[in-house]
C-alpha cells in the first residue's frame, strides 16, 4: 500500500469513517468505540490521541459559537421553547456528528504524519 493518498480523498475517507490511506477498513466499532488499526492495511488511526482530541475540542467549540450567535439572531416569543430548541440543536450538532467529526480528525492526523 503506498502511501501517496491525496489529501482531499483522505479527507473524504475520514468523512465516511473508513480508513484514511487505504479506503476500505472502519474507523469505529460501535457507534463511537476508535478501533485501534485498520483491519485492511493495518494503519494505527491514533498514535498520538491529543492531536485528535484537539481537533474535537476546536470543532465542538466551534460548533457551540454557531449555536451562541443563533440565540442572539433568533428570538423566540417564548423562552423555554428557545431553550429546548438550542438543547436539540446542540444534540444534533454535537452529539451526532461525534463519529464523522472524529473521521476527519483521524485523516487529519493521517495526513499531518506521512
Amino acid at each position: 500500500m503506498t502511501d501517496a493518498v491525496p489529501p482531499l480523498l483522505a479527507l473524504r475517507r475520514g468523512f465516511r469513517r473508513r480508513c484514511p490511506r487505504c479506503g476500505q477498513g472502519a474507523l469505529f466499532h460501535g457507534w463511537n468505540k476508535l478501533n485501534e488499526s485498520c483491519p485492511v492495511c493495518g494503519l494505527v488511526y491514533e498514535r498520538r490521541t491529543g492531536d485528535t482530541w484537539f481537533f474535537m475540542y476546536m470543532t465542538t467549540a466551534g460548533l457551540t459559537g454557531v449555536l451562541v450567535v443563533s440565540m442572539f439572531i433568533l428570538r423566540p416569543a417564548v423562552v423555554w421553547a428557545g431553550q429546548i430548541a438550542i438543547g436539540v440543536a446542540a444534540l444534533v450538532l454535537i452529539v451526532l456528528t461525534l463519529p464523522t467529526r472524529k473521521g476527519i480528525a483521524v485523516a487529519l492526523n493521517y495526513l499531518s504524519e506521512r
